[in-house]
């Protein structure tokens, strides 16, 4: 009979091991049979790096500002475009100036104005794409008003290479915090494991609730002030959460805060009249901007507004069936005439997490990801980490895995295909990955969907996946910051949590 392997390894916050030591531990396992064996299991180390910790780090933190809130922001096609939002202090015309670096010449790109209001607070913001521009150069821009009194400084990004080898992704999933100081430990942990890792990545992902309280100015501010790790020199793919979100009859639902502070594709679906529930506010272009798609060297990335699935735990009791079934015939369409290698969907509220059960994603979901052979789907929401294959609505079974520190396994240790959960074929099913918030809000095992996952990771941890995409592969790391408790601002290490390659 087939043996069901429960690994329940759980490491110490601080484990200081030579290079070549090993742990050796008893784990204990139960088989369908109801007995239960003991096996020797050999750890690898766990050393904890202090050599990228620098110095200058807390004063590097603590400099950060970005007084405009500019952020970059992907386009459909990032190796010849580029999107920027940014905001000024007073009703002004504004431009972005931007030239390839180290030229003299600058081109003058008028904005687009957008005004939001914060009780009763108007708040200016701007949007341009730069485009026409050439793969693979580096520019640098700028940011100013009509009259020359508010300038930012100059900033570099650079364009996408799709002839490149590689393209890699920073995830960064649920900073949601409301406090300096949460934001500030968000900092924290983005940065140790850019200096850990030294990664050259391209763009940043995030599946919505980056703030906690859609309304809440100061949360906005600390987002974009904390965020400009990256913003400034690196476009950022994001989705709305649900606290972005307000309830659909709330008429101000169509001028929601994340339009405003984004400047995001709008080649998603255009909806009917919401007029099937009572007092539904929606516009029909209301995903402009939530639900998209773009493309980025192998790989096609479709991003889906999870919260237009309404149901008791979104945003509404009952959901418009007639324009789900137009988010879902969009979805169909845009993956079907995608001829890109690798398929990744973001959304935030995923079919297969630990934390919450949401009937309505997985009945509109999951066939469409197995129809048109979704490779990864990343997401958000349940603030704890897990990874689960599934294929036609069923769990793929695993016999073989990497040594797991911490967090729970289960492997079927005599199973035919003899499966490794740590490098597997694409079409073995679709892997789902929904990762720990990158800042303090945790629900550790205070909240169970009892939803069945291959590997899951409980701790009060943040973790920050780095997604590598080649022509026949994807490999994602997915690294933990270790702290002595949840709510400490800095970490005092990195470590390696989950590490799986998808080959096709």
């Amino acid at each position: 009979m087939k043996k069901i392997l429960l690994l329940f390894c759980v490491a110490t916050l601080v484990m200081l091991v030579s290079c070549g030591d090993t742990t050796t531990e008893q784990t204990t396992y139960t088989t369908n049979e109801t007995t239960t064996q003991q096996i020797t299991t050999t750890l690898p180390n766990t050393t904890i790096s202090t050599e990228y910790i620098s110095t200058n780090m807390d004063e590097y933190i603590a400099g950060l500002s970005n007084p405009y809130n500019i952020n970059l922001c992907v386009t459909e096609d990032l190796s010849t475009s580029i999107a920027i939002n940014f905001e000024m202090p007073e009703d002004t015309i504004a431009y972005v100036e931007y030239s390839v670096s180290g030229l003299d010449f600058f081109e003058t790109l008028q904005t687009t104005k957008k005004t939001i209001t914060f009780d009763n607070e108007t708040v200016y913001l701007h949007e341009a794409t730069m485009d026409n521009l050439t793969p693979g150069t580096t520019y640098e821009y700028r940011i100013r008003n009509d009259s020359g009194t508010e300038v930012s400084d100059f900033y570099e990004f650079e364009t996408i290479d799709n002839t490149d080898d590689e393209h890699t992704i920073m995830f960064l999933a649920d900073p949601q915090e409301n406090s300096e100081l949460g934001y500030k430990a968000y900092a924290y942990s983005v940065q140790y494991v850019l200096n850990h890792t030294n990664i050259d990545y391209d763009l940043v992902m995030s599946p919505g609730d980056l703030i906690q309280d859609s309304e809440d100015r100061n949360e906005w501010n600390w987002y974009f002030q904390y965020s400009s790790i990256f913003s400034f020199n690196k476009p950022t793919a994001a989705t709305i959460g649900n606290h972005e979100m307000k309830p659909i009859e709330d008429d101000k639902i169509n001028s929601l805060e994340f339009d405003g502070y984004f400047n995001l594709p709008n080649n998603g679906p255009t909806y009917l009249e919401f007029d099937e529930l009572f007092r539904d506010y929606r516009a029909t272009n209301f995903d402009d901007g939530k639900t998209y798609s773009f493309d980025i060297g192998e790989a096609h990335i479709v991003v889906v507004d999870s919260e237009t699935y309404c149901d008791g735990s979104t945003a509404c009791i009952f959901y418009d069936h007639i324009n789900v079934q137009r988010l879902n015939s969009w979805i169909r369409n845009d993956l079907e005439n995608s001829t890109a290698r690798w398929k990744i969907v973001m959304l935030h509220r995923g079919p297969y997490g630990l934390s919450y059960d949401t009937p309505s994603v997985r009945s509109n979901l999951t066939q469409i990801m197995d129809d048109y052979n979704v490779d990864l789907v990343i997401a958000g929401h349940e603030h704890q980490y897990s990874r689960a294959i599934y294929k036609e609505g069923d769990l793929v079974p695993f016999a073989r895995s990497n040594n797991y520190l911490k967090g729970t396994i289960s492997l079927i240790i005599d199973d035919p295909l003899d499966l490794y959960f740590n490098n597997y074929s694409s079409a073995i099913g679709v892997t789902y990955l929904t990762s720990n918030t990158v800042a303090t809000k945790f629900y550790g095992d205070s909240k169970d969907s009892e939803i069945e996952v291959n590997y899951g990771f409980s701790d009060e941890t943040p973790v920050i996946p780095i997604i590598t995409i080649t022509e026949n592969s994807i490999n994602v790391i997915s690294y933990g910051l270790n702290k002595r408790y949840a709510y400490d601002v800095k970490p005092f290490g990195v470590f390696i949590l989950d590490e799986f390659t998808i080959t096709k």
